[in-house]
């Protein structure tokens, strides 16, 4: 025992210090441990909200390609006449233009009426009333437009409709055609054009118009 005593005596310092280091070690490895688990954790989050942000992301452009669509189709619709404010002098222009490009020579008498509610007519109403110049902004409306061509035959009447068809902005339908006083140089023709229209909302009006 006594051979050992300088020997450890001499090592218990370094002992000591070694103990010490390898405290402080499994200290600061514990803390390293602890750091690692709480740097998980919070990169686990992060990537939870990245993955909530891109599926918002995908939501929130899929909208936007459902709006875009929407605002196509309004805007096509509008394009032809269907939907929006009605261009009515432009109507009966048209109709006068058909009838002098396809040169017929007789004179041709027009008569557009003022608009009034599809749903009254819907509802078998026998006189539906006039659209009010306020309200209703968003209930289909039609408006009839009444014209008369003399001494005319019905192949000419059929173009001057198909004519009129392909130029007008608009969609109408021949409600109504009656011939009467027929002659060697023709019948008078009498029909009706319906359009149909329908007011665009204020808010989508501005979208399509941004």
């Amino acid at each position: 025992m006594s051979e050992w005593s300088p020997i450890l005596v001499a090592a218990k310092r370094s002992l000591v210090t070694l103990g010490i280091v390898a405290v402080v070690s499994a200290a600061a490895v514990f803390a390293l441990q602890m750091w690692a688990d709480t740097l998980k954790v919070q990169v686990a989050q992060l990537e939870a909200a990245v993955q909530g942000q891109r599926s918002q992301l995908a939501t929130k452009q899929e909208d936007l390609r459902n709006v875009s669509g929407h605002i196509k189709r309004f805007e096509a619709l509008r394009t032809q006449g269907l939907v929006g404010d009605p261009d009515r002098p432009l109507w009966v222009e048209e109709l006068q233009a058909s009838h002098g490009r396809l040169g017929l020579t007789t004179p041709l008498v027009y008569r557009l009426l003022i608009p009034k509610l599809v749903a009254d007519t819907n509802a078998g109403t026998a006189a539906p009333a006039a659209v009010p110049a306020e309200g209703a902004a968003s209930e289909p409306q039609f408006h009839d437009l009444q014209f008369e061509v003399r001494e005319t035959h019905e192949e000419e009447l059929l173009r001057l409709i198909q004519d009129y068809r392909a130029h007008v902005v608009g969609r109408f339908r021949v409600n109504a055609c009656s011939f009467a006083e027929p002659k060697d140089t023709g019948m008078t023709a009498q029909c009706v054009l319906r359009f149909v229209t329908i007011p665009a909302p204020k808010a989508a009006a501005s979208a399509a118009a941004q």
